[in-house]
């Protein structure tokens, strides 16, 4: 019976994780009493779970492939610089949108959301870069998407994957999360539609240019105005609805210019 590889990665990345979550940033925490910039280093650390199991145990998960062939493809497109900043405002500014509506319905500055904490603004931009962003995409965008796309087409690939990116933070949920009492259940919706809605943007942008900095500055996008956010429930309510709406358009626009690309190609071979 053939090996189901993904199968294989995707048990062993939850494992690995929550066996981290629980074991490690809960030792810290807990027992330690680590301050806010180590624990935020610590999440970062465990934020890389996905590539330290998938480079570790590669030979587990892509037996017929070396490790650098893998990283080379993943990085192998060409990177164009309006696509690059495209993917990073593309998030950013849906996340700035939702907490301009959420003041304007609260009637109160965007600015008296946002919380610069102690740690220095440099390096909470540094720290914020160096967790999912970087720390996940080679496993979820690179290998995962790969052994989907074999499988399914673009929208079922990409529902797949995000719902697999998105339950793989469960144990977050309940223990780094602010909403512990009704506000939890509009809190995991709004996980489980960003979440899969990111994935399909992102799906779309590496689909055209085959390289995973793409991603990384459309997850970072999306994380970087979380370090600052201090909203309510409400925000993450608009959050949701303004993905259910930019994702339905951005596949529609993805899939006319599909169709008009293979019609160009269709034209231009019966000319020749």
């Amino acid at each position: 019976m053939k090996t189901n590889y993904l199968k294989k990665y995707i048990i062993s990345s939850y494992i690995l994780v929550w066996t981290l979550i629980i074991f490690v940033a809960g030792t810290a925490s807990l027992v330690f009493h680590a301050p806010p910039v180590i624990m935020w280093i610590v999440r970062n650390l465990i934020a890389w779970s996905p590539t330290y199991l998938l480079l570790i145990g590669w030979k587990h998960f892509r037996p017929d492939e070396t490790r650098t062939a893998f990283v080379k493809r993943c990085f192998s497109g060409k990177i164009k610089l309006l696509p690059l900043l495209l993917s990073f405002f593309l998030t950013f500014g849906i996340s700035v949108l939702s907490l301009f509506l959420f003041s304007v319905m609260t009637g109160k500055p965007m600015f008296s959301y946002i919380d610069l904490g102690t740690t220095a603004l440099p390096l909470s931009i540094v720290l914020s870069l160096t967790s999912g962003p970087t720390g996940e995409e080679l496993g979820w965008r690179g290998f995962m998407r790969e052994e989907f796309n074999r499988k399914y087409g673009f929208l079922k690939s990409s529902v797949c994957q995000g719902l697999v990116w998105c339950f793989w933070h469960t144990l977050l949920w309940a223990v780094d999360s602010d909403f512990t009492d009704w506000r939890a259940i509009p809190y995991i919706i709004s996980n489980i539609v960003v979440i899969t809605s990111i994935t399909v943007l992102m799906n779309i942008f590496l689909e055209r240019h085959n390289n995973l900095l793409y991603s990384v500055l459309l997850h970072f996008g999306f994380n970087i105005l979380y370090v600052f956010l201090d909203a309510d429930i409400g925000f993450f309510v608009i959050l949701t609805v303004l993905y259910l709406l930019a994702t339905p358009i951005a596949v529609i626009v993805r899939n006319r210019m599909w169709k008009g690309e293979a019609l160009s190609k269709s034209l231009r071979q019966s000319v020749l």
